[in-house]
């Protein structure tokens, strides 16, 4: 970074969900203006990978994962139960409309699309 000549800057510790309440919107940003981008960025990282560069109003960033945090009470049995059932779920209904496709195909039924 100090061979580059460029300035690093830490942001503070950040959730991907958006926990504001009515008071705090109304209160002034105190975040970075590029918070949403840096957010897109680093979602799919592992910590410490580095981002693609990304175009910003001033030029632009590169983002580094330092380390991700479980949110608070992740580990909770019932949600953890939830997360599964909602897994599970999403995974039935996948393999039904495949299979559904498959007996369309198989029928020879399609559909108009409009």
């Amino acid at each position: 970074i100090q061979k580059a000549g460029v300035k690093a800057e830490k942001v503070p510790p950040f959730s991907f969900l958006d926990e504001t309440t009515e008071a705090q919107a109304k209160e002034p940003n105190k975040e970075p203006p590029d918070l949403i981008v840096i957010k897109e960025a680093v979602a799919y990282l592992n910590p410490g990978e580095i981002s693609n560069f990304l175009p910003a109003d001033d030029g632009g960033l590169i983002a580094i994962l330092e380390k991700r945090e479980p949110p608070p009470g992740a580990n909770a049995p019932e949600k953890k139960a939830a997360f599964a059932k909602r897994v599970l779920n999403n995974k039935r209904q996948i393999v039904f409309f495949e299979w559904l496709r498959d007996r369309q195909r198989e029928a020879g039924v399609q559909f108009a699309r409009g």
